[in-house]
């Protein structure tokens, strides 16, 4: 595997709409049509790969990541990242200092 570059060159800038708003949320139980997906999104370089994005988000937010899920788009390179059990992603968005 590749050494990590420099987070700042891997991500670019979170992913702020209302859709990735309501994925950072974690369900209370109540609601059965939300679901715990503690999600962060993010537009990233076009080259990065997954683990690249996933030591990333670890490095950047102090968190771990369960698993990144990728899309291109056209405003570019879309990194959903699912946070590990026991990270919340509203406190992780916090640090980021967007919400």
């Amino acid at each position: 595997m590749k050494e990590m570059k420099d987070p700042y060159s891997i991500i670019q800038m979170p992913w702020i709409t209302e859709k990735t708003l309501d994925a950072r949320r974690v369900s209370d139980g109540d609601d059965r049509r939300q679901q715990n997906s503690n999600r962060l999104e993010f537009i990233v370089r076009r080259e990065s790969t997954k683990p690249q994005i996933k030591a990333a988000v670890e490095s950047l937010l102090d968190v771990k990541v369960a698993k990144v899920n990728t899309k291109i788009t056209r405003t570019g390179k879309h990194a959903s990242v699912r946070l590990a059990e026991g990270y919340d992603a509203e406190e992780a968005a916090l640090k980021l200092g967007a919400f």
